[in-house]
């Protein structure tokens, strides 16, 4: 059920903004009629023969040049105390003149250009034109374009409001940038913390997407142009091109690296790769050449952006085919995305008509996109997390296996050595030999001899403090490295008691010998030399009857 409602609430969107101006369109918004400027014309001279305007045909078959638009409304009249503006979506112009006519046949002419627009540009890159009060009515408004480019029109979605109107507009569009800006940025600071500390590459392409993202969004919002930093409006549009291009690489970027590439195969990489490249090598062609052949590099950047967009399909596709996780999640965050951005490329292509909505559609995608991603880039660094937990236990058991003797568990004589090596403070090591334990193996056997040895193990583990060294150095002999000022908390007495006191197999009674000495272990030949005197007390405990310690330093010849 709830797939299905997000599903509706797409399609509803999709609606909405293909619709644009019908959509939202008052009833008295102007009607547009066009007639181009002959070559060697004057625009007064169209301007004064208004019944040579064309209000049927598309402004698009007309091509690239000068022209002439005739604001068709009921006739208004604004006051000082209740002016109004003219709304002019902005577009590929090199001049514009607003010629506003009223009653009593007077006439007002004021306008801008593509270097002076930061005068009348307003937030989400639309004009605005004061109209001039008379104190007749206002009845119609003649529009001259000079430079058009006449991509998706001559003018689109002219509007006749009231300043206050055009106040409640502009204050939504900046409430909207504002929240876009902060999503943004939250966006950005969440996903690259995660990336400092788990520097995994999806999480650094989401922000390389979201920063693509915010750029063209200053561009398209116009701000660049506002701010009033040398920036001609149509640079500002060739800034656009670029911006999404790049917007639209990353995402797909984003998809390759968040499933994992081991899922796709090495030639639809390379395709998508190439589908990017080459949208962008476009996106500069245009930004670099216009207004030389705009129209055809225009459709040729609109093919490659769609080209770019169904790139992205068999990645998500395989995705949910191949059962990858978050696989069909990922679907319905990025649905948003895809619709809009097939109605921006539908747009380009002159299928859909305009529509501010649909002009900052890439809010609208980025928020619904972001709620959910969120969730799943949760879970997908879940995943990652528990992953990475499994193989670092996995890793640390493989050291412990390496590092321990496989049959009592203490360490082995390498790792053994590999700690005890470089302890610069007075160690006392006990060497630790099992009496008569061939005579043991011979009346057990092997096994139950084996079984001594893990229970001897167990007896030496027990009485050792938390910061010694056990380990069995070979065959029946055993060792303790601990500190010198530990030396009272795991006696020679104990150790022989705990061994005696041990229940072996069979109820045999089994004793160990034991040999210690004392002395720092900075080097190899430090713990040869300990190692020596320690091996040299353990021979006279043997000979002097077995089961007893004793100290190297008992006996004049043990150096």
């Amino acid at each position: 059920m709830t797939v299905r409602r997000l599903v509706s609430a797409l399609l509803l969107l999709a609606g909405l903004l293909v619709g644009g101006p019908s959509a939202l369109a008052h009833p008295d918004d102007p009607h547009v009629c066009l007639v181009r400027i002959p070559a060697g014309s004057s625009a007064e001279s169209i301007v004064a023969q208004p019944e040579k305007m064309d209000c049927t045909s598309n402004h698009i078959d007309r091509g690239a040049g000068d022209f002439v638009a005739r604001l068709n409304f009921h006739p208004v009249r604004p006051t000082a105390d209740a002016p109004m503006v003219l709304r002019l979506p902005s577009l590929w112009q090199d001049e514009v003149k607003v010629h506003f006519r009223y009653a009593d046949g007077s006439e007002a002419v004021t306008g801008f250009s593509s270097k002076t627009a930061a005068r009348n540009l307003t937030i989400g890159a639309v004009f605005e034109v004061s109209v001039p009060v008379r104190q007749a009515a206002l009845t119609s408004a003649l529009i001259e374009v000079r430079g058009a480019a006449n991509l998706r029109g001559v003018v689109l979605g002219p509007r006749l409001v009231s300043s206050e109107q055009s106040y409640l507009e502009k204050l939504l569009l900046v409430t909207i940038y504002a929240g876009f800006a902060g999503l943004a940025l939250a966006l950005l600071v969440y996903n690259l913390s995660l990336w400092v500390a788990l520097r995994s590459r999806f999480l650094l392409d989401y922000c390389l997407m979201v920063i693509a993202l915010a750029l063209y969004t200053v561009s398209s919002s116009g701000i660049l142009t506002i701010l009033d930093i040398g920036l001609e409006n149509n640079d500002r549009l060739r800034v656009n091109y670029v911006m999404l291009a790049l917007t639209g690489i990353t995402a797909v970027r984003f998809i390759r690296n968040f499933f994992g590439r081991e899922i796709y195969s090495q030639s639809l990489i390379l395709a998508t790769k190439a589908v990017g490249w080459t949208t962008f090598l476009t996106a500069i062609a245009i930004a670099a050449l216009s207004p030389w052949e705009m129209r055809l590099l225009d459709k040729a950047y609109f093919v490659m952006m769609s080209l770019m967009l169904v790139s992205g399909v068999p990645l998500i596709v395989l995705a949910v085919v191949r059962k990858a996780p978050y696989a069909k999640l990922f679907v319905l965050a990025w649905a948003s995305p895809m619709i809009i951005s097939s109605l921006r490329a539908a747009y380009g292509f002159g299928l859909v008509p305009y529509s501010i909505l649909l002009d900052n559609s890439s809010l609208i995608a980025l928020s619904i996109e972001a709620l959910l991603s969120s969730i799943i880039v949760t879970s997908r660094l879940r995943q990652i997390t528990s992953e990475r937990d499994v193989a670092l236990l996995g890793e640390q058991a493989a050291r412990t296996l390496a590092a321990t003797d496989p049959l009592t568990g203490l360490l082995n004589r390498r790792a053994f050595l590999d700690q005890a090596i470089g302890r610069r403070v007075q160690q006392r090591l006990l060497l630790i030999d099992i009496d008569h334990f061939k005579s043991v193996n011979d009346r057990l056997g092997h096994q139950q001899g084996d079984t001594v040895l893990s229970t001897i193990a167990s007896a030496i583990d027990r009485v050792r403090p938390p910061r010694s060294l056990a380990v069995r150095l070979g065959g029946e002999e055993f060792a303790i490295l601990l500190p010198r000022a530990q030396a009272d908390k795991c006696t020679p007495d104990a150790i022989l008691e705990a061994v005696r006191s041990a229940a072996m197999p069979q109820g045999l009674r089994v004793t160990v010998s034991i040999g210690f000495s004392e002395g720092m272990i900075g080097s190899e030949e430090d713990w040869k030399r300990l190692y020596r005197l320690a091996d040299a007390a353990l021979y006279r405990a043997k000979a002097d009857g077995r089961d007893r310690a004793c100290r190297a330093t008992d006996f004049r010849d043990a150096a």
